[in-house]
């Protein structure tokens, strides 16, 4: 009798975890479908990350040389992705802007692009101080 009772709980504790792997597949698969049919906020996304890792380059060449770049810093192919149309890749243009007062920089960072012939951008601003 007891050996049926032990039985029974590895039973139900292969099917908690059949339930719970089931349920992360359901999850990421639900959450591609919804990314394919709607890519905005995944470009959206990967403009931020392109504005905030040219923010963060600003920092770090105002940090060690004690000057700001406005020109692009990071790698060319980074502007480019395939990820939602081989034929139509889509093109992003990073620009910045620089309102200064002494030593005070305030970096507006800029992120273009077109999907579908629809313009977006996004802008992230940031004070960046040079210390001489």
């Amino acid at each position: 009798m007891n050996k049926i009772n032990n039985e029974r709980g590895f039973m139900l504790l292969n099917v908690v975890f059949l339930t719970l792997i089931t349920s992360f597949a359901a999850m990421i698969l639900l959450n591609s479908d919804s990314r394919i049919r709607n890519p905005q906020a995944a470009i959206r996304l990967t403009a931020i990350h392109l504005a905030n890792e040219q923010l963060a380059m600003m920092e770090s060449l105002a940090a060690t040389e004690k000057r700001i770049d406005l020109n692009y810093l990071g790698k060319p192919e980074d502007l480019t992705t395939i990820n939602f149309s081989e034929e139509n890749p889509i093109e992003f243009k990073v620009t910045s802007t620089d309102y200064s007062e002494e030593n005070f920089h305030y970096i507006a960072v800029k992120v273009e692009w077109t999907l579908n012939e629809r313009k977006d951008s996004v802008t992230i601003e940031r004070t960046i101080i040079v210390v001489p």
